[in-house]
């Protein structure tokens, strides 16, 4: 499939959570309303590092972020005067980046290859995850001081995968370790890394 890139750094896209996105970028706002108009999914890149961005040719892959995605169609929520927008990405799944395409538009166009997740759950982990879901229900009572809000969120905690991908984009403060966590495969695994993350320092109060 082709994915539109939109290189972020210190950002990651869980399958099944959303993410609140301010765009003011000229080229970006194009993406975002060709993303629309086309049903073509937006990867966000996780930015490595900053200072190796560089000018990437049709062919080659994109050198400074990571080649692992998390995608999904944008969803626009406020145009603004001034030309910005606030939007909404749904995430619907994950890809690993190919090569830029040679699409003519002012931001980068990629081949991309869908990664199917083994979604199945290790019966030994039922604690882990009540575990999981008890730690997180209270950072959301305790960060989301709207109770229709707060509703909202407890009510979308529908099952491991859901809860696993609020905890990484909340509770966990590395963002390389958010990152690591979108790169396991295996939902079990992700499960038995954030238990082990939730019993050191590496979580957000």
């Amino acid at each position: 499939m082709d994915v539109y890139l939109f290189p972020l750094v210190n950002v990651t896209l869980f399958p099944r959570t959303t993410k609140p996105l301010n765009i003011f970028e000229a080229r970006y706002l194009e993406m975002v309303r060709d993303a629309v108009s086309t049903k073509t999914p937006i990867a966000l890149g996780f930015i490595e590092d900053p200072s190796a961005m560089t000018e990437v040719k049709p062919g080659q892959v994109v050198p400074y972020v990571r080649s692992v995605a998390g995608y999904g169609v944008p969803q626009i929520l406020e145009e603004r005067s001034n030309g910005t927008m606030l939007i909404f990405i749904n995430g619907t799944g994950k890809c690993r980046l190919g090569p830029v395409k040679n699409s003519g538009t002012p931001y980068l166009v990629c081949e991309a290859e869908e990664i199917q997740e083994d979604l199945s759950l290790d019966p030994t982990l039922h604690s882990q995850i009540q575990s999981l879901n008890k730690i997180l229900a209270r950072w959301i009572t305790t960060h989301i001081p709207d109770a229709a809000q707060r509703d909202l969120f407890l009510k979308n905690l529908s099952g491991p995968e859901e809860i696993v991908g609020a905890f990484a984009a909340y509770l966990i403060r590395d963002y390389d370790l958010q990152q690591m966590v979108l790169e396991f495969d295996s939902l079990s695994e992700k499960i038995r890394f954030i238990h082990r993350l939730a019993e050191s320092s590496e979580i957000t109060a």
